[in-house]
């Protein structure tokens, strides 16, 4: 239907098409209060419910990187649009049924969110493998798409069902899986033996080629040291084969083929994985660095009802659900926007850096001091007026952690088994977000009254959710009374409700930018030390030539 080059881009498309649906576990916060409200759960179990959430993202990321390693994209594909359905389907029916199970409705936050990651990551994969030359950039776009689904439901949802809950939980499946099924048929690999020379992406210049060319070959033999190493021969020939492509095309015009030669080979040479990754220290400084970032993004994400909850009604005491709601859909669509953004972005700057002979890990750095102002925000701010401030660098540092990380990891671990790989470095999220998510809700909690729905009074002993409760009082002579006219959990001090969650995160952002530093300064002393000792076999057989 279409040639090989077209087809490639038009499978970039369906992969960013079906990750905008695949991306709905960052809507919560858009429904999420008016989720416990209904259903009368604490900022704790709320917060549970949304950790969970991550759980299914993130832990399904290893078992979903097995399939997606093995099989063509469709199949993860369709377990991803049929989870998807199923489980935020049996989510709306617990809201409108006032089902008051927190287990109920994790379970199947569970199931959908991992309906997200076997779509999401089979499109991941896909990108890499249909653009192995430009794959940082390649692959934002999918991880852009994921991080704009949430700007893309809640202004949907905002839009056509304001103040409905209900029928925007309704949307929610219905639009998502309908958007991974229609990507569905146009995503595919094209086979890289099939494209032709003029398709590739343009090289490095031909006195950088040489450079990383040797470099990546060094990288291949200390990675191939968990196996057996390669010998000095070796990179003699790595060598030989530079000079023999620099004679035969031109300096102008075979940048593009000695990719596909010497490029190409040496990163898929790579292959590190199963015990041998966990036994990579390497592993577990990108896990920490992962799981304090994404930890301090989706605190904030998964919480942003609450703090906008907190701040609005300390200011503005008489705003109605429906007025706060939209409140809460225009943070939801700043994040999700700026982490679009962030994602493109980080993607690009990485395959430039990394051309430039730097390190993508400078990304890295650059959101760890983003995610430091996010904080330090959150600490700071006490007017809803200006939470657009923790929304956007949220929303940009969380970009760009995500459009850099995938493109690290192929590069460092190989990309036979990148996406096995990738899922175990995600799972890091869900032990960051646990710490950081459960720290705010018991924060937000130990500040927190509750609110007889029928009289409006303060409930003495705190509140029972297993006691019923007629939830559409949720007007008091048609306005919102100062603090309390929601059901259930109410706080009544402004910033002060969660403040203290964000000293937690403001030093996990910190450390993580400080160990980034030290990845950099690791990985160039031994890249120094590689080209040093390439630079000595050159040397000697130049000698033995003469």
């Amino acid at each position: 239907m279409f040639d090989r080059k077209t087809a490639r881009y038009v499978s970039l498309l369906a992969d960013f098409w079906v990750s905008l649906g695949s991306g709905t576990h960052y809507v919560y916060s858009a429904y999420g209060p008016q989720l416990a409200t209904q259903l009368g759960f604490t900022a704790t179990q709320s917060s549970v419910i949304a950790t969970l959430g991550s759980v299914g993202v993130y832990f399904t990321g290893p078992p979903a990187g097995v399939i997606i390693d093995r099989k063509p994209p469709h199949i993860p594909i369709i377990i991803g649009g049929c989870l998807i359905l199923f489980g935020y389907m049996m989510m709306r029916f617990a809201y409108v049924s006032e089902l008051r199970s927190v287990a109920f409705v994790g379970i199947f936050m569970i199931v959908a969110s991992a309906g997200n990651t076997f779509a999401y990551h089979a499109c991941v994969k896909c990108a890499a493998m249909n653009f192995p030359h430009k794959r940082g950039t390649a692959t934002s776009i999918p991880v852009a798409g994921y991080g704009l689904s949430a700007l893309f439901f809640s202004q949907i949802g905002n839009a056509a069902f304001p103040g409905d809950t209900g029928r925007f939980m309704l949307m929610i499946p219905l639009l998502a899986s309908g958007l991974v099924f229609l990507g569905l048929p146009f995503v595919r690999n094209i086979p890289l033996d099939k494209i032709a020379d003029s398709e590739v992406a343009v090289a490095p210049e031909i006195e950088d080629l040489e450079t990383d060319a040797l470099l990546r070959h060094a990288r291949t033999n200390e990675s191939a040291s968990t196996g057996e190493m390669k010998s000095k021969e070796g990179s003699y020939s790595a060598i030989s084969e530079f000079e023999r492509e620099a004679s035969v095309n031109g300096a102008s015009s075979s940048g593009e083929s000695m990719v596909d030669e010497i490029i190409l080979p040496a990163d898929d040479e790579v292959d590190i994985h199963g015990w041998a990754l966990f036994k990579d220290f390497r592993f577990w400084i990108h896990f920490t660095i992962f799981g304090l970032l994404s930890g301090c993004g989706l605190m904030y994400i998964l919480s942003a009802g609450y703090v906008l909850r907190a701040l609005f009604t300390y200011s503005n005491p008489y705003i109605s659900p429906n007025d706060l709601q939209k409140n809460q859909a225009i943070q939801v669509s700043l994040v999700s926007s700026f982490s679009f953004i962030g994602r493109i972005v980080a993607g690009y700057s990485a395959d430039r850096l990394s051309r430039k002979g730097y390190q993508r890990m400078w990304v890295i750095v650059a959101s760890s001091f983003i995610f430091a102002f996010a904080q330090i925000g959150g600490l700071t701010i006490t007017s809803s007026r200006f939470m657009w401030f923790i929304s956007i660098f949220n929303g940009i540092g969380y970009g760009f952690l995500f459009g850099s990380y995938a493109s690290i990891i192929s590069e460092l671990f190989g990309f036979k088994r990148f996406s096995e790989n990738y899922g175990y470095v995600t799972v890091a999220t869900v032990v960051g977000s646990d710490v950081f998510a459960f720290a705010f809700g018991a924060i937000y909690d130990g500040n927190s009254y509750f609110i007889d729905p029928a009289t409006l009074d303060m409930m003495p002993g705190g509140y029972d959710s297993t006691v019923e409760f007629n939830s559409t009082y949720e007007y008091f002579n048609g306005t919102m009374r100062r603090f309390g006219s929601q059901v259930g959990q109410v706080c009544d001090l402004g910033r002060d409700c969660y403040r203290n969650a964000f000293i937690i995160t403001l030093p996990g952002a910190i450390v993580a930018g400080i160990l980034a530093l030290c990845v950099i300064y690791y990985e160039n002393r031994r890249i120094s030390r590689e080209a040093a000792a390439i630079d000595d076999v050159a040397e000697s057989v130049t000698v033995e030539a003469e």
